[in-house]
C-alpha cells in the first residue's frame, strides 16, 4: 500500500494534539500518523539529507558556521544510526551518483518519525538540533550538501 493509499490514524491522546500544533500548524510540516505515532512526510518541499551519526558532528558544526543549520535529528536506520538534516529543496534533488558516498537524500513522501516527548523505547528517534519556533525556514538542499565534504 503506498503513502498516499494510506489514511492517516487520529492521535489518541492529548500528546498528539500537542504534535499537530507544532509541527503541523507552527512549521508547516506535513504530519502523518501511523498509530499514535508521528512522521514528517517529506514532501512539499521538505527533503533530508542523511548521512552516519559518527560522521555528522564535522557538518554539523560547518552548517552552524556558515549560519545554514537546521533541524537535526538521530534517525536509527537498517543502516546503523544516522543523522537526518532537514532541508528544502531548492531544485533538483543529485542523483545518488553525484553524492558522497555515505550520504542520502531523502525526499517525495518518505516518512521521517518525528520525536515526541521524553525518549521512548520504541522509537528511537531524538533531536540533536531542534525546530526552532524563531526561526521556521529550512535552509537549502544545496547549502546543506554544501556543507558536506566531497570525500565523506
Amino acid at each position: 500500500m503506498s503513502l498516499d493509499q494510506q489514511v492517516p490514524v487520529a492521535p489518541r491522546d492529548p500528546a498528539g494534539d500537542r504534535v499537530d500544533a507544532f509541527y503541523g500548524r507552527l512549521f508547516g510540516w506535513p504530519v502523518k500518523w501511523r498509530g499514535v505515532h508521528p512522521f514528517l512526510a517529506l514532501e512539499n518541499g521538505i527533503c533530508a539529507v542523511t548521512l552516519p551519526k559518527l560522521s555528522a558532528g564535522p557538518v554539523l558544526s560547518r552548517l552552524v558556521a556558515t549560519g545554514c543549520q537546521g533541524p537535526a535529528m538521530h534517525l536509527p536506520t537498517q543502516q546503523g544510526p544516522r543523522v537526518a538534516l532537514l532541508a528544502e529543496t531548492d531544485g533538483l534533488i543529485p542523483p545518488r551518483d553525484a553524492l558522497p558516498r555515505n550520504v542520502e537524500v531523502l525526499a517525495w513522501g518518505t516518512l521521517l518519525p518525528l520525536p515526541v516527548g521524553p525518549r521512548r523505547v520504541d522509537v528511537a528517534t531524538e533531536w540533536l538540533s531542534a525546530p526552532d519556533p524563531r526561526q521556521r525556514w529550512l535552509p537549502s538542499l544545496s547549502a546543506v550538501l554544501a556543507g558536506i565534504p566531497d570525500r565523506f
